[in-house]
């Protein structure tokens, strides 16, 4: 009551002179507690794209890189190597060495020995001490190099913040540490220095690529070092798992530490940087937003908005190049409240009087789409909840507000960020953001999991259901394709399935699911349909040590079919049983050619769970058993959760004699369906598998972080192995090795291929291991 109490006066404030106080002090608000970094940090890609320029060329960095591991052997290096590296530096030219790598202790011997080499070159080392900021800002752990080298190295800081997206935004120009008050290694390579506490920006507009690279394995050999004459050098790792590799605006990778070291010292070496922050364009749009605010003339306040928005979005571009650098998003947040509180003003009237706001759930309805009837490139969905009108009955009046807002929230989860219209009888509608067929049909059985959970209100629970109603009519009116849409809703509807295409060029053909059945026993038996495997990793040893075996379709007319549809097609009409045998015993054949040179191998298989109500499946799996000659032991059944199997029975009893013959039972995309601990306790599974979506943004949701870690704990709890899938890139694989993930299966390990491809790349694999 409090937060629509001051919702209320806030929209009053707005309507009143007054606005101009109150958006200065949100927009000031906003800025000074940096919601708007994300949107910062995208204008500063955006010009560092636009401005990239080479580097000056005078610094060079020597990498610790793969080539060079495999030559020398994995860090941390003996002392007689890095005495070697450094001395080999010298001799090849260097003016200066700098090591960000840390200088650990070695012992008696192996301090003597580098500490020679480095005494070998006075005054011409440099050590770098850092602060290890994985606990905070505030708890920072103080690194420094081996007491034993101080006095031979010249001993820098490389204290700075990584921030949230992985990179660094400021470099402090000096720093305390281990109780002493070092220059920054930026500073010591230009020259360039600032008081204590002083910090200055890198400019990432400098090409990375620019930098002169040479790996430690090439300086060592005497390759191709002469690039190095006359330079300062900054020696640093380079290869998966070694020293932090951080983001470099503007340039769309990844770069190591001493790359960005090298651009901030760059930054330098073009003049002292002076930061404006973020005051100046705020204080230029507060001046803008006033006149907007204020002056009658509607053309000039939108020249004076876009004039102000042009400039605050060019000038930081241009001062950059003057290395000076200033913040615009302060200004355009300001001035963006401003737009919005000018069309707020202009249109609010209007769209009450024509009915555009669905008075109970507060979303345009489709007057909103009607009024504006154009033509859209976006596919149109229609969503049907069933038995709404029988549930609303039920409910006082007053109740079904409860309702509406708790079908809406569960809808806009699994919309993708579009907007949301109310029609009548529980009808909504939204053009989808998403253009690829398939990732719309995953967002239909997204949509179906999250309404499988009865909906409480005021403490009555109701089942409701959803079916999809899909128009992909680009060339007519919306008013047009929301009829399309909600007729393909109802037909969905009518024959039980969960969503329904409305497509008038099929007129003439058969409909486009029934082709599908009608076309698969024939795909079977012409090839059509194959099996493709993707490997799967165990992310402690890193080797390859299994496949899931997903089953593909390739038209010859239509080219790949989603799986998606032509398994359930295949589910609901009875042809699941011989689809499974197919892939089952293809499985079975690959895998044991793999098991010929890989005995710990094992080949993943998904179950249907229509097919755990009888015996049958028990069958199959025992003949393709026999008929291939692998022991049980090689094969996992994947099982996804549904309602079905934690209310009946006979799947828990089929299971348990699944696992009596030393078959293994993985529970399949795990966090999307019933996700109870009584489901969990019934099905006695040796896998858990968690779901993409809670893998992909580990990095950088804290959210889906603690979610994974709980979850791989609970695995283990369990005596299960945890096993993740969609992962994409090298820092979630890190991660997840951190955090004790058993097996990994994703993109960034290896996409889904044909069998030939598959058993050469685990006969790579393997061979790689016995070799080492």
């Amino acid at each position: 009551m409090k937060f629509a109490h001051a919702f209320s006066t806030l929209k009053a404030r707005l309507r009143k002179p007054g606005a101009l106080m109150v958006l200065l002090g949100l927009s000031a608000l906003f800025t000074v507690i940096e919601i708007g970094n994300p949107l910062e940090l995208f204008l500063r890609t955006t010009r560092n794209a636009v401005m990239e320029r080479p580097v000056s060329g005078d610094i060079a960095v020597v990498g610790l890189d793969e080539p060079a591991l495999a030559a020398l052997g994995p860090w941390p290096w003996k002392s007689a190597h890095m005495a070697a590296l450094t001395d080999t530096l010298f001799a090849d030219g260097a003016k200066r060495v700098f090591f960000t790598l840390p200088l650990q202790d070695q012992g008696e011997t192996g301090n003597h020995l580098l500490s020679e080499a480095f005494a070998r070159h006075p005054g011409q080392v440099y050590a770098a001490a850092t602060v290890d900021y994985r606990l905070g800002r505030r708890k920072g752990r103080d690194v420094m190099p081996a007491e034993a080298l101080r006095e031979d190295v010249k001993t820098v800081s490389m204290a700075r913040f990584v921030g949230f997206w992985r990179g660094v935004s400021a470099v402090p120009y000096r720093s305390t540490i281990g109780g002493q008050n070092l220059e920054s290694i930026e500073s010591a390579l230009s020259g360039v220095t600032g008081k204590a506490g002083e910090r200055f920006p890198i400019n990432y507009a400098f090409d990375a690529g620019t930098i002169p690279y040479v790996s430690a394995a090439d300086v060592l050999s005497g390759k191709g070092t002469q690039s190095l004459r006359g330079k300062d050098v900054v020696v640093g790792f380079n290869a998966p798992g070694l020293g932090e590799q951080l983001a470099v605006l503007g340039q769309g990778h990844r770069s190591p530490e001493a790359v960005v070291v090298v651009m901030g010292a760059e930054t330098l070496k073009a003049g002292k940087p002076l930061s404006l922050g973020w005051l100046p364009g705020w204080l230029l749009a507060a001046c803008v937003a006033a006149y907007a605010l204020n002056a009658k003339p509607l053309p000039y306040k939108r020249v004076a908005l876009t004039s102000a928005v042009l400039v605050l979005l060019v000038m930081p571009g241009v001062l950059e190049s003057f290395n000076i650098f200033a913040e615009a998003m302060g200004g355009l947040s300001l001035l963006g409240m401003v737009a919005v509180l000018n069309l707020w003003r202009r249109f609010g009237a209007r769209q009450k009087k024509g009915g555009t706001i669905n008075p109970v759930s507060g979303l345009y309805t489709t007057n909103a789409i009607r009024h504006d009837d154009g033509q859209d490139g976006r596919q149109l969905v229609a969503a049907r909840i069933r038995r709404y009108a029988e549930v609303v009955s039920a409910l006082p009046p007053e109740a079904e507000k409860l309702l509406i807002k708790e079908i809406v929230a569960r809808l806009e989860l699994g919309a993708g960020g579009a907007q949301l219209y109310h029609g009548d009888d529980g009808n909504f509608f939204w053009l989808s953001n998403l253009y690829d067929h398939d990732l719309l049909i995953e967002q239909f059985m997204a949509l179906h999991v999250i309404f499988r959970s009865p909906i409480r209100v005021q403490r009555n629970a109701f089942d409701v259901d959803i079916s999809f109603g899909l128009d992909r009519e680009f060339d007519l009116p919306l008013s047009h394709r929301l009829t399309s849409a909600l007729a393909a809703a109802h037909a969905a509807e009518q024959d039980g399935t969960r969503w329904r295409l409305h497509d008038p060029s099929l007129t003439g053909q058969k409909e486009w699911n029934l082709s599908l059945l009608g076309e698969l026993d024939e795909a079977l038996d012409k090839g059509d349909i194959w099996v493709a495997y993707q490997p799967k990793m165990d992310l402690y040893s890193k080797e390859l040590i299994g496949a899931e075996a997903l089953v593909r379709w390739t038209h010859e007319v239509r080219g790949p079919v989603s799986p998606v549809e032509f398994v359930e097609m295949a589910e609901k009409h009875g042809r699941i049983d011989r689809l499974t045998d197919f892939v089952l015993n293809d499985a079975l054949k690959v895998a044991k050619t793999v098991l010929a040179t890989k005995p710990d191998f094992r080949i993943a298989v998904n179950i249907s769970p229509g097919l755990l109500v009888s015996r049958h499946i028990l069958d199959m799996v025992r003949g393709a058993l026999a008929r291939h000659e692998v022991d049980p032991s090689c094969l996992i059944l994947e099982i996804t959760e549904t309602l079905a199997i934690a209310q009946n029975e006979t799947p828990s009893l089929l299971m348990a004699e699944f696992r009596a013959m030393g078959i293994g039972l993985s529970i399949d995309d795990y966090g999307t369906g019933l996700s109870t601990l009584e489901y969990l306790r019934k099905i006695p599974a040796t896998e858990l598998k968690i779901d993409r979506r809670f893998t992909q943004d580990i990095c950088t949701d804290k959210a889906d972080r603690a979610v994974m870690r709980s979850t791989i704990q609970l695995a283990h709890a369990l005596g299960m192995k945890a096993v993740a899938e969609g992962i994409e890139t090298i820092e979630v694989i890190s991660l997840l090795s951190r955090m004790g993930c058993d097996v990994g299966q994703g993109y960034y390990i290896a996409r889904p291929m044909e069998s030939k491809a598959f058993l050469a790349r685990m006969a790579a694999d393997v061979a790689q291991v016995r070799h080492g």
